[in-house]
This record gives C-alpha cells, sequence and structure tokens, in this order.
C-alpha cells in the first residue's frame, strides 16, 4: 500500500517548488505594470503560505505514532526484593539507626 502522508507531502512540496518558481519570475519580470506585478506577488505569496500551512496540517494529522510501549508485566510479590536494593531496616556505616 502507498504510504499516502508521503504521497501528499510530496505533492504539496512540489506546488510549493512550482509557485516560489513563479514567484521569482513574477519578481524579475522587467515587462509588467508595477500595480499588477504587486498584486500578483501577493497573490502568488498568498498560494504559498495555504501550501506551507497545508504540509504543516499534513505533517501533524498524518504523525506517525510513536511504538507502544508494552506495561511493566512483571510485578513484585512482597518476598521478591530487587537484588540490588539494600535490606530494610539494616544499620549501615555513619547511620545511628535504621530506616
Amino acid at each position: 500500500m502507498a504510504n499516502l502522508k508521503l504521497d501528499l507531502v510530496n505533492k504539496l512540496r512540489t506546488d510549493k517548488y512550482f509557485e516560489e518558481l513563479e514567484l521569482v519570475r513574477l519578481a524579475q519580470d522587467a515587462n509588467e505594470n508595477y500595480k499588477d506585478k504587486i498584486d500578483k506577488i501577493a497573490y502568488q505569496l498568498e498560494k504559498i503560505a495555504v501550501l506551507n500551512a497545508q504540509i504543516g496540517l499534513a505533517e501533524e494529522y498524518f504523525r506517525e505514532a510513536p511504538p507502544q510501549q508494552q506495561p511493566m508485566q512483571m510485578q513484585m510479590n512482597p518476598e521478591q526484593v530487587p537484588v540490588n536494593a539494600p535490606p530494610v531496616g539494616k544499620v549501615h556505616p555513619g547511620q545511628t539507626h535504621g530506616e
């Protein structure tokens, strides 16, 4: 099965690339009426902003879930004490009483 997120993000990035090329072309066009040029550049920037937002949303909505951690299956019985745990109530050097 195709990766929907990857295909969608690639399509949006390709569209954005071509819109950015058009923006550069418009900015460098010396034959365009100045007011029309400003309007067309503003429109291109809107399209690029929408594509940026769509890419961000696609990344957010199609985020891959982190692998689920298995719940701790081993529960300790009162008789089981971890091997490296200090014994309870034993007085250590420098202590005046057991804890």
